[in-house]
């Protein structure tokens, strides 16, 4: 009877561990799909907000606009975040045969929401909407390309977050306004802007026109002083500019807050850096070369006969550029 009972009582023990064994087994499994069903829905959602077209983003309570084109690593391209839409950066279309390129607003340009506080326009609002966009997208690093006040975002980031980062593009980038950069713009304005195009469009930048012009007024007036043949930027696609995030950037001081040269040693990563040699903003001595002398990895091409927007003045030159450098970096 003991013997009974013992033996009754391993086979039950056997039934329990086994019974046990299968549970453990099946919960297992369980949780591995359900794992792999989380991240093949995550997978999918940020693929759909990587899939081709016009989207929105939500981040740092901000609505961001942004289109997405083109194959390849993403790389962001924000706008120059003064107010001026992105849409004239979408004229990159070389770029999406490497990228996939997504061109976004800034906060309060374009179509892109923004808080009505002239505080949260800062230079550091503007990172950290663009870290925010990388973590939105899923992604642990991106590319980067800016233009202008855009160029001084992507360098700005790219000092900060360098680990994001797998490349840097800046075309006719901004790092810092001084008397250098001053004089640089007016000796190169004195030099090669003499022609009856430009008497209108100087008289309108250094406040001689008294006329009152919304920014869409103002820059169409002054846009010939960003081309070297003012005949190629009829080509240009009509530029727009919130007139409320260019009061709002312009009480944040933004780009005027902090000498950004002083922080361009923390890049690390491959950076192209472009200026046109007719460039009177963001001109070669006090922007382009000064940058590119703080980035040892850093490669510097000066557009022959171009502008600010060398890649619409100069686009053989400028994109034959471009290709060796992407060459060079494998994408």
């Amino acid at each position: 009877m003991n013997n009974f009972i013992a033996l009754n009582s391993i086979t039950m023990g056997r039934k329990w561990s086994v019974n046990v064994i299968g549970y453990t087994t099946a919960l297992r499994k369980l949780v591995c799909c359900l794992f792999m069903l989380f991240f093949s829905t995550a997978y999918a959602f940020s693929q759909q907000k990587l899939s081709a077209g016009e989207h929105f983003a939500d981040v740092n309570g901000v609505k961001l606009h942004y289109y997405v084109s083109g194959k390849g690593p993403v790389c962001l391209a924000p706008s120059p975040g003064w107010g001026a839409h992105v849409d004239y950066m979408r004229s990159l279309t070389p770029f999406e045969k490497h990228f996939t390129m997504v061109y976004y607003d800034t906060r309060k340009s374009g179509l892109s929401s923004g808080p009505d506080d002239p505080t949260k326009y800062t230079d550091q609002d503007l990172v950290n909407d663009m870290d925010s966009l990388r973590a939105y997208f899923g992604l642990s690093k991106v590319w980067l390309t800016g233009h202008s006040g855009g160029g001084y975002q992507v360098l700005n980031y790219g000092s900060q977050h360098n680990a994001n980062v797998n490349g840097i593009i800046a075309l006719d980038a901004m790092a810092l306004y001084d008397s250098l950069q001053h004089a640089e713009m007016l000796q190169v304005i004195k030099e090669t802007k003499n022609g009856p195009e430009f008497e209108k469009a100087k008289a309108a930048f250094f406040g001689k026109d008294t006329v009152k012009r919304t920014m869409d007024e103002f820059l169409e007036v002054i846009l010939p002083l960003y081309f070297t043949n003012t005949k190629i930027m009829r080509t240009l696609p009509k530029l727009k500019v919130s007139d409320k995030a260019y009061a709002y950037t312009d009480a944040s001081n933004i780009f005027k807050s902090k000498n950004l040269l002083n922080d361009l040693h923390n890049i690390k990563v491959p950076v192209l850096v472009v200026v046109g040699d007719g460039d009177f903003i963001c001109g070669v001595e006090s922007e382009a070369k000064r940058i590119h002398a703080r980035i040892p990895t850093s490669q510097l091409v000066i557009v022959k006969n171009a502008g600010h927007l060398p890649w619409i003045e100069q686009p053989g030159a400028f994109y034959k550029a471009f290709e060796q450098w992407a060459k060079a970096q494998h994408i």
